[in-house]
């Protein structure tokens, strides 16, 4: 069990904006409101960040809604804040220290648009305050799952929900209409990311009722994340000592060729099971001003070509993005882009156009 501590040293609840558009969130701030996770997931990149284990100390900030609230006021109402980072904000500390708890209450005062990443059933203890903020403005939730398999999920998240539960959050938030996503992540390597077993578990996604799915594969931050990561695979497997270096080489990424292979496959399954890959238009066009609203779109669309393996068009497609969200409208690319049609109607609705 950790030691739970008060931070009087953290500066900023928020900390500061991305330059990028996030399209899997739509989120300008990933916040942690806990530095340190109980769930301590083996594959999490929070273990390289420290010489000491991610789950023997939980930091809390103190007077977390105070300062939430003072940092709320000169925030811009449209950026989308995302409790998203390497620790749950629904993490076992949450129903003793309510810092979560908190924090939203500040952004239901303030009507501030706000997604959640987790994988805990504990998110529902404030559906009332999510529901509210999305009544009002905005506000997502994602939930994490690995793999339907409860071998490899055990073996990774041997302290956090099973998959059958984080399933069942999906229906449960569902019922309340709060767009809610899917975050197959992390995918490793002949571990969780076979045709099967992806099948598999986007059918279970897919009956769950999820707005939709994305993915992100293993990230290898340095060298002490390697060796916990391959101390993970001697119980699932007999793998080469050159597993990950085959597939990594020198990099905390894995490689190319792979990646675009299984990202083709993970698309043709998301189209064979109309799951969308990014949250559909319909669910923000109208809770943001129609920049912000078509620039995400955009954004998407631009994440959809990468996937697919078309980079040049993906570059285009976030330069083009980034444009309109500084409110310049080339409405010759935009006429010729894929999505004109989806967004056509809001073009009018901009005085400069």
């Amino acid at each position: 069990m950790p030691v739970y501590l008060i931070d009087q040293h953290r500066a900023s609840v928020f900390g500061t904006p991305i330059s990028h558009i996030d399209d899997i969130t739509l989120a300008r701030y990933h916040a942690a409101i806990y530095d340190g996770c109980e769930f301590g997931c083996d594959y999490c990149t929070g273990w390289s960040k420290s010489m000491r284990s991610l789950t023997e100390s939980v930091r809390m900030m103190p007077n977390i809604a105070i300062r939430a609230k003072e940092e709320l006021a000169v925030m811009h109402r449209d950026d989308v804040i995302g409790l998203t980072a390497d620790s749950d904000p629904y993490q076992p500390a949450e129903p003793t220290y309510r810092r979560t708890h908190h924090v939203l209450q500040m952004c239901v005062e303030a009507q501030h648009p706000v997604v959640i990443m987790t994988k805990s059933p504990l998110v529902l203890q404030d559906i009332d305050l999510i529901q509210q903020l999305h009544h009002d403005r905005f506000a997502m939730v994602i939930v994490t799952i690995i793999s339907h398999n409860v071998d490899v999920q055990s073996r990774f998240e041997h302290k956090s929900p099973s998959t059958v539960e984080r399933l069942a959050l999906v229906r449960e938030l569902k019922k309340y209409d709060i767009p809610v996503g899917v975050a197959l992540q992390p995918l490793i390597p002949y571990v969780n990311d076979t045709d099967y077993a992806l099948k598999r578990l986007l059918q279970m996604i897919r009956d769950a009722g999820a707005d939709f799915v994305y993915w992100d594969y293993l990230t290898i931050v340095n060298s002490r994340h390697y060796q916990r990561i391959n101390e993970s695979l001697v119980w699932m497997g007999n793998y080469p000592p050159s597993y990950l270096r085959d597939l990594y080489g020198t990099d905390n990424v894995i490689n190319r060729a792979y990646r675009q292979e299984r990202n083709q496959m993970l698309l043709q399954l998301c189209d064979s099971f109309q799951l969308p890959i990014r949250l559909p238009f319909s669910y923000f066009a109208q809770r943001f001003p129609v920049a912000r609203a078509v620039a995400y779109l955009l954004a998407q669309h631009a994440s959809r070509d990468e996937l697919m393996g078309r980079d040049v068009l993906a570059t285009q497609g976030r330069d083009l993005a980034q444009r309109v969200l500084a409110g310049d409208w080339p409405l010759d690319l935009l006429q010729k882009h894929p999505s004109y049609p989806v967004f056509q109607p809001l073009v009018g609705q901009i005085p400069s156009v």
